[in-house]
């Protein structure tokens, strides 16, 4: 039987971990998961290895030093497709911004709908409950719309931390190095177009996401977003960083 496999990153999340959010992915034997621990310095460890003895659809992955979400999901990403049972392999954020449901819903899709790469947007539409700090999100659209305009990518939110790929396209988006800590998501989908221009793409949108406390975003981190994002089009469009190394 082939594996759909869960990334979940954690860094110095002890405080923050919902049990009855863990627990309700986790009976979801459709999924496999993979915890990723990044270095951290408290107790998230341990509790990651409680999970894995309570749950036989768990692996449990610890990084020797903390390297970052960007490079965490790239490294599990490679780990993983060396195994051959595994066909899809996906991240989503530890605090649950995205309901687990909504990664079971994306995870069905991708099958489904024969597609290559699935991933949450978030758009805000009647009947849909979608909660965002609101400076945050009128600077998420303009953004995007600027990394649109330099990528060539027609992507409402490229951002978004619920994102499935099948295997065959994970060494194309993931076997080097991101150059931007937060901005890796605009990265893989350049280099996916870079190399093919028909990969089978569905961008869904969410039901449910909730902007939840603690983020490891800092205000400083968004102040540096326009220049991370000038330095990737000048590496990947003027450089052509991805196909030359």
């Amino acid at each position: 039987m082939k594996k759909s496999v869960c990334i979940i990153p954690f860094y110095n999340e002890e405080k923050r971990i919902d049990f009855s959010k863990f627990e309700e992915a986790f009976s979801n034997k459709d999924i496999f998961f993979c915890l990723v621990d990044d270095g951290s310095k408290d107790n998230t460890l341990e509790l990651l290895y409680n999970f894995k003895k309570q749950h036989n659809n768990i692996q449990v992955i610890k990084n020797k030093s903390n390297v970052g979400k960007a490079e965490t999901i790239r490294l599990a990403m490679l780990e993983l497709i060396t195994d051959a049972e595994v066909e899809y392999v996906g991240f989503l954020d530890c605090d649950f911004a995205t309901p687990f449901y909504e990664y079971a819903r994306l995870n069905k899709l991708i099958k489904e709908k024969e597609m290559e790469v699935v991933f949450g947007s978030r758009i805000k539409l009647y009947g849909k409950d979608i909660e965002r700090n609101a400076s945050r999100h009128y600077f998420s659209r303009i953004f995007t719309t600027i990394a649109n305009i330099l990528f060539s990518l027609e992507i409402y939110d490229t951002q978004c931390g619920c994102k499935i790929f099948h295997k065959v396209l994970i060494s194309d988006a993931f076997s080097k190095k991101f150059l931007s800590k937060w901005l890796f998501d605009i990265e893989i989908f350049t280099r996916l177009f870079s190399k093919n221009k028909k990969v089978r793409i569905l961008e869904e949108g969410l039901y449910e996401w909730k902007e939840i406390g603690g983020s490891k975003i800092k205000i400083t981190d968004f102040l540096k977003f326009p220049f991370e994002l000038f330095y990737l089009f000048y590496k990947y469009r003027i450089r052509k960083y991805y196909e030359k190394n």
